[in-house]
Formats: structure tokens, C-alpha cells, sequence
């Protein structure tokens, strides 16, 4: 792949992923900031590294684009990839649009909240108080998040027998100072309807599970729908097994098994208004999908990462733990890094991102 494309990388100038290695003098007042800011208890998201956004044609798009070594420099934080300049303007847009009328909602409110003591001591209890956003960042509301996990309750995710039910509520607990007790979720098979209303009524869902989405949800009826306010989608599924090939419906035509597909699926979220979807390229097994799937969900609430960066992290084999590793500078960094820096699998470059890559959970 690296030399059919050859040809055409050499047309782009990748100048800007290159680290800097001369650094700008800190001014006094904002080396003050960063005393203020090591002694405050609220911890801010790091904005180092370029944001990539790969446009291409349908036929690249079905190529593993983000292994090209080009894309595994240093001084990117995070690559996506999307359909057209057009769609990605208008997920773009869109978020800025909803980000100013959820923030003069919250000014309408906190103008009506004088009243009384009562109160004001009320609403500070509900709302988080370190969720500082980095800039360039769109938020997604972290309590109206919904997931579908294994609609057969099926599989295993090791020799232990842990079901992937209960590993989602292991996951949840884990993270439930991140509101993930609010969170709402089906773990038998819905119908239609009910899966119509968890994509209508949710700000971003999980599913996890043996068939695809589009096997859960026609893809018909899917594009019918306004899924305007869930601004991410993260699908782990295309897990290929006995269980999985059993219950391929063999009445499908060609063409609805072609909707099925990767590409097809994040088209048809995209035309219906959802602004980020992670997914797999190809076929994974339980093992990584419940692996990805932890990752993810540990680097966006945990360590507070954007979506485009928590993926970016599954490829490049970090997890939040590394990176805390160098950001305090050990002595043994660079022997770290000389180790993290192996061949990846393929399964490192399964798990994409089509969409913004710059929303944030609150």
C-alpha cells in the first residue's frame, strides 16, 4: 500500500507533523498559570499533536489508510477520516450550532436560578465543576449516554466466562464517578422500536455485540431517522465466530448485506445526523472488541482524551497510564518508548474513526 500510494503522498507537504525541535520562551505570567494549574486539583486535558482528517475517494477508503508510516509520526495526536470537505463542514457546523444554543440555555437558566439559596445550592451539586474544555473541542453530555450490549448473550470473553454483559458492568462500575450510573442500556434483544428510541433519545451509545448494527436495525428505517442530537456512535461488533455466522439471516439480497458493511454503516449514521462513529474496518474477535471497547471508554472519561485522540491511542499501543509516564519525564522514557515503538498488528488499525474527532465528554 505504501508504494501504490507513494505517488501520491509525495504531492503533500507533512512539514507540520514534524515535532518542533526549538521551543518559544514562557512568558513570566504564563509560567505563573502552570504553578496555579499543578497545585489546582482539576485536571485539564492535554492539547499536544495535529488533528489529521483524511478525505478520499470510496476505494481508499476501504484501504487501512491510517498505517501508512507517514501517519505515525510524532507530532499527531489524532487521525480520522471522512466522506467529503461538504460532510465534514456540516458535522462541524452543526456542533457549533448546538454548543451556543446548550450555552445560552445554561445562562437562561443561571439567570432565572437568583431566587434563593436553596437553589443555587442545588445546581452546583449537579453540575460537575472541573470539566474545563480545551479549545477547538465540542462537549457531549456523559450522563445521556446509552448502550446495547450483546443482543444474544452470547460468547465468552475468555477462559474465565465472563459475558460480555457482565464485563460491560464491570467497565461501568470502574468509571462510576463518570456518571456511568445514569446510564441507560439494553442487555436482551430489543425490537425495532426500542432500538429506534435508544438512538433518538441519547447524546452518544455503545454497542457491543455478535451481529452487526445494521442486523439489529433495517438499514431503512435507520436512515428515516433524525439522530441530530447523538453526536457519537461507538460499534464494537463484526465479531466473526459459529455463534455470529448462524445467525446471518440467508434471505438477505446482495445489496442489504452490502449496507452492512463498515463504510455503509458509518454513511447511513452520517446522513442521519450523527456526528462521530468509531468502528471496525473488518472482522475481530471478542478478546479485542472488549479490549478496544475498555480502552476507549477508559482514555475518554478517565483520562479525558477527544474521541480522535483515544483511538488514536489504541494504534499507537498507549494507554493514559503511558502517557502519564512521560509527561512526569522517568529516567527510563526513552527506553519506554524504544519498546513501545514494535511493529504494530493489523488489529492495531482496525478500530477507525469517520467524523469530528474533536468531541470531549462533560
Amino acid at each position: 500500500m505504501e508504494a501504490y500510494l507513494n505517488p501520491l503522498l509525495t504531492q503533500f507537504d507533512f512539514s507540520c507533523l514534524r515535532p518542533q525541535a526549538a521551543s518559544l520562551p514562557v512568558p513570566e505570567m504564563t509560567k505563573g498559570k502552570d504553578k496555579e494549574e499543578k497545585g489546582s486539583s482539576v485536571k485539564l486535558p492535554a492539547e499536544p499533536g495535529e488533528y489529521m482528517v483524511i478525505l478520499a475517494d470510496r476505494k481508499l477508503l476501504e484501504l487501512p489508510l491510517e498505517s501508512l508510516s507517514i501517519l505515525q509520526q510524532e507530532g499527531l495526536n489524532s487521525v480520522s477520516r471522512d466522506f467529503s470537505l461538504q460532510l465534514f463542514y456540516s458535522r462541524h457546523k452543526r456542533e457549533e450550532r448546538q454548543k451556543v444554543e446548550s450555552d445560552n440555555k445554561k445562562e437562561t437558566k443561571g439567570g432565572k436560578g437568583n431566587k434563593g439559596k436553596g437553589d443555587q445550592s442545588q445546581a452546583i451539586k449537579v453540575i460537575p465543576a472541573n470539566h474545563a474544555l480545551p479549545s477547538n473541542t465540542f462537549p457531549v453530555d456523559t450522563r445521556n449516554f446509552r448502550y446495547i450490549v450483546n443482543p444474544h448473550n452470547e460468547g465468552h470473553t475468555g477462559a474465565g466466562g465472563t459475558s460480555l454483559s457482565m464485563r460491560m458492568k464491570e467497565i461501568l462500575e470502574t468509571h462510576s464517578q463518570h456518571f456511568t450510573n445514569l446510564w441507560e442500556g439494553s442487555e436482551q434483544t430489543p425490537s425495532v422500536s426500542e432500538m429506534e428510541q435508544v438512538l433518538c433519545r441519547c447524546s452518544a451509545f455503545i454497542y457491543l455485540g455478535m451481529e452487526h448494527l445494521m442486523a439489529k436495525i433495517p438499514p431503512a428505517k435507520l436512515a428515516a431517522l433524525n439522530l441530530s442530537e447523538c453526536h457519537m456512535a461507538l460499534l464494537f461488533d463484526r465479531i466473526q465466530n459459529n455463534a455470529s455466522i448462524l445467525h446471518q439471516s440467508m434471505q438477505k439480497s446482495a445489496g442489504q448485506f452490502a449496507l452492512e458493511k463498515p463504510m455503509e454503516t458509518a454513511l447511513l449514521l452520517s446522513l442521519a445526523g450523527v456526528g462521530c462513529i468509531v468502528l471496525n474496518q473488518w472482522h475481530s474477535s471478542l478478546q479485542q472488541n472488549t479490549h478496544n471497547m475498555a480502552a476507549v471508554l477508559d482514555n475518554i472519561l478517565q483520562a479525558r482524551q477527544t474521541c480522535g485522540q483515544a483511538v488514536y491511542a489504541l494504534r499507537k499501543g498507549n494507554t493514559s497510564e503511558i502517557q502519564q509516564q512521560a509527561i512526569t519525564g522517568s529516567c527510563d522514557s526513552k527506553e519506554e518508548d524504544d519498546h513501545h515503538k514494535t511493529p504494530l498488528s493489523p488489529s492495531a488499525f482496525n478500530c477507525i474513526l469517520y467524523g469530528l474527532p474533536n468531541l470531549i465528554f462533560t
